[in-house]
């Protein structure tokens, strides 16, 4: 099994029209802006937009 040599990450800032800002709730109680790693062959902002949309 071959290991990639580096991870390809995203994150971003989304708002609403009232100013209140996406955040996701981490497993320790801690809270960060939406995103994770980008797959194989994706580009950067089909990564950041799967990430926000499985945002529950």
């Amino acid at each position: 099994m071959v290991f990639p040599t580096h991870i390809v990450a995203v994150g971003g800032i989304v708002e609403d029209g009232e100013g209140n800002v996406l955040l996701v709730k981490t497993r320790d109680g801690g809270w960060v802006f939406p995103g994770g790693q980008v797959e194989v062959g994706e580009n950067l902002m089909d990564a950041l937009c799967r990430e926000i949309k499985s945002v529950n």
